[in-house]
């Protein structure tokens, strides 16, 4: 049995610890993975390209750059793009972190604009408030406040509440760290289209942005598009309680890219890919002997909650666990040893 791990590029980052990267908290080494060597040591190859599309009935993925890759099973594990991508001047006016290896390229232009001569203010514009967004605005005020200039970092959020999935005073507090970093915060606030100047808003006028950093919720990749495999309404593909696609017992998926098809509202976030993993891996192992997984009780539920913690960048995380939520150095420092222990899984 011959294993291939396509991947567009030989190091991947782990989420996780990109916004503490991009604040300059961590090396880049620290939070990557090394796919060749991990590859290597699963008796694996690694091939790096691009898929973008996948012909169930061939059994065969099209690569970006013309290749055919035919398969007798195959996994998906994607994740997800980022939402409003299509907004008009998105490309041109704009850096996201998806994928994650742009957080090398986010952390590169808020160096280069903290060195920027002259004594205006820098204008960080960061769209989207969830989790990533507050994040990368904590980051963005690190790395200027570091650099000792003045600066202007504003969260826009096009719904009426930053940080939607959690509580409200998980949000009070988020709010008031936010607050207390010099960070402005617009709830409300869609963004009709990006131009060279910053961020021209649906309800008009223009926000001047030196840097506009887009982290907006996510979005189903598009290489699923016409394959014929079942989707959800978004987009995404649709997996049973094995992590296979339904009517297609050679096709399974994992992480963002993919939707229980019994529980539908199953968030998009990585402590789900993370608990799914060694599920798909018994899923995979027994379809590659010619079993069937249901048969052996291999069976998928989504946990009910999870720990949340983020990164504030100023020696302190914002915590969340069962309705208990905090702000505080015991939390940044239990973030950190999770992460730290999480990578030393995978050296």
């Amino acid at each position: 049995m011959t294993v291939t791990l396509v991947t567009p590029s030989p190091v991947h980052h782990y989420s996780g610890m990109a916004p503490g990267f991009i604040a300059g908290l961590y090396r880049e080494e620290e939070l990557s993975f090394d796919l060749a060597a991990l590859a290597s040591a699963a008796g694996a190859r690694l091939l790096t390209g691009h898929v973008e599309a996948v012909d169930p009935v061939e059994r065969s993925l099209n690569l970006g750059d013309g290749r055919h890759l035919g398969y007798d099973l195959v996994s998906f594990d994607v994740g997800s793009g980022p939402a409003g991508a299509a907004t008009p001047g998105f490309p041109e006016h704009a850096l996201s972190v998806k994928p994650l290896s742009r957080a090398v390229a986010v952390r590169r232009r808020l160096e280069e604009l903290a060195a920027t001569p002259g004594d205006g203010a820098r204008r960080v514009v960061v769209v989207g408030a969830g989790s990533a967004g507050v994040e990368v605005a904590f980051a963005a005020a690190r790395v200027l406040d570091d650099a000792g200039v003045p600066r202007q970092i504003t969260l826009l959020e096009a719904g009426h509440r930053i940080l939607s999935r959690y509580d409200e005073t998980f949000r009070r507090r988020a709010r008031r760290a936010l607050g207390g970093r010099r960070v402005e915060v617009r709830q409300r606030a869609p963004v009709a289209r990006l131009v060279a100047e910053g961020v021209e808003m649906e309800e008009g006028g223009r926000l001047p942005s030196d840097l506009t950093l887009w982290l907006t919720g996510p979005a189903a990749p598009p290489l699923f598009r016409g394959s014929g495999l079942p989707l959800d309404d978004r987009g995404y593909l649709l997996v049973d309680e094995t992590l296979r696609a339904p009517g297609h017992p050679r096709v399974f998926a994992a992480g963002d890219c993919a939707t229980p098809e019994s529980n539908r509202d199953t968030p998009k976030a990585g402590v789900y890919a993370v608990r799914q993993s060694p599920l798909l891996w018994r899923s995979l192992t027994l379809a590659a002997a010619g079993e069937d997984p249901a048969r052996h009780g291999v069976f998928y539920q989504p946990q009910d909650g999870f720990l949340s913690l983020l990164n504030t960048c100023d020696g302190k995380a914002l915590f969340s666990w069962k309705g208990f939520s905090a702000h505080a150095r015991w939390a940044w420092w239990l973030k950190n040893w999770i992460d730290r222990r999480f990578m030393r899984r995978y050296r």
